[in-house]
């Protein structure tokens, strides 16, 4: 179910990318055509400005970086690694879409895919295919998160060359503080560092379940043992997605029945696919609670919804639930030093 609930992803990020892709064209010529107008001296505004140029030579340079360290560093074929990062620049788009529609970055379907093509060109190394699967799995994860962060700096009028600087240096805070946290957790929770995937359905333990941890494990298991029914289900998923999207686009559903029962869109539907039952009733519960209490509460003029009372309200929950894991977690560390 996994796999099915991948492929309606992918097929309705089939879709989206391909009217994506013919609204490029189109404004890049009307842009062309506008160049001959006498409105082209214009200048765009100071805070809109983007160095593309610099960004195209920032993005190949940090490419050529990430296979050179892969390759000489820790020894992994060349051939893995590119293909890796060109898949990073379609689930960066794929995953970008899901997460502006329905707030949840697939970040696991990312890995297991890009996992199912390099398994299809050759990958045989289950070991390899956790490396390169790791170089698109935290490339799109940030790429996605700065998205978020451009679609904000651009409500709040932020210059974007200066945003664009103050997320690398957060990346490279991030990168350091990552390891610092994973030893942290690791030797605070033990429980961590056994493979769960080996355990019987009663010796798991319930608080640190990770249904990622079961994808990566089972697709790359693939890797040597062939596994046809895998890319029968993804297949599938693909189709369903294609058609529900198709139909949506076709009927652009206005009433709450067809747009959230009969033809839901497939990023939110999927989501279902991933998590198990409880899960899903419990977080549909807060978007209906939060939709009911949005009708009843006046917004604010030029606010978007995102940015209303229970969005905050659900941020603030999710902050406050991470910062009671960090603290259990060193406590829990501090009591096994001293």
């Amino acid at each position: 179910m996994f796999l099915i609930a991948l492929g309606w992803i992918m097929g309705a990020a089939i879709v989206d990318m391909s009217l994506i892709g013919w609204r490029a064209v189109r404004r890049w010529r009307e842009t062309a055509a506008a160049h001959d107008t006498p409105e082209a001296d214009v200048e765009v505004q100071g805070w809109r400005r983007v160095h593309t140029v610099r960004l195209v030579i920032w993005s190949i340079c940090w490419g050529a970086a990430v296979v050179a360290v892969g390759h000489l560093v820790l020894h992994q074929p060349v051939l893995y690694l590119v293909v890796a990062l060109f898949l990073v620049c379609v689930f960066a788009l794929v995953n970008g879409i899901s997460l502006g529609i329905s707030d949840s970055n697939p970040i696991s379907s990312a890995f297991v895919v890009s996992i199912v093509i390099l398994a299809a060109i050759g990958l045989k190394d289950p070991a390899v295919g956790l490396m390169a699967g790791t170089v698109l799995l935290v490339s799109t994860s940030v790429a996605c998160d700065m998205q978020q962060d451009r679609s904000t700096g651009w409500r709040l009028g932020t210059p974007r060359v200066l945003q664009f600087r103050y997320q690398v240096l957060g990346i490279l805070v991030g990168a350091v503080l990552a390891v610092v946290f994973a030893r942290v957790f690791m030797a605070a929770y033990p429980v961590l560092a056994l493979d769960q995937t080996a355990m019987k359905a009663g010796q798991q333990p319930a608080e640190w379940s990770s249904a990622m941890t079961y994808k990566f494990v089972g697709v790359l298991r693939s890797l040597t043992e062939d596994r046809p029914y895998q890319r029968t289900a993804i297949v599938i998923g693909i189709a369903i997605g294609l058609a529900i999207e198709v139909l949506r686009k076709w009927f652009k559903p206005r009433s709450f029945l067809v747009d959230a029962v009969l033809l839901p869109s497939p990023y939110a539907l999927s989501f279902g696919g991933f998590v198990n039952l409880p899960t899903s009733l419990w977080l549909g519960a807060g978007g209906v609670v939060a939709s009911l209490v949005g009708r009843r509460t006046p917004q604010r003029p030029g606010v978007p919804e995102d940015m209303s009372g229970t969005s905050l309200f659900g941020g603030g929950l999710i902050a406050g639930d991470a910062l009671a894991a960090l603290a259990l977690g060193i406590a829990g560390l501090l009591a096994t030093v001293f």
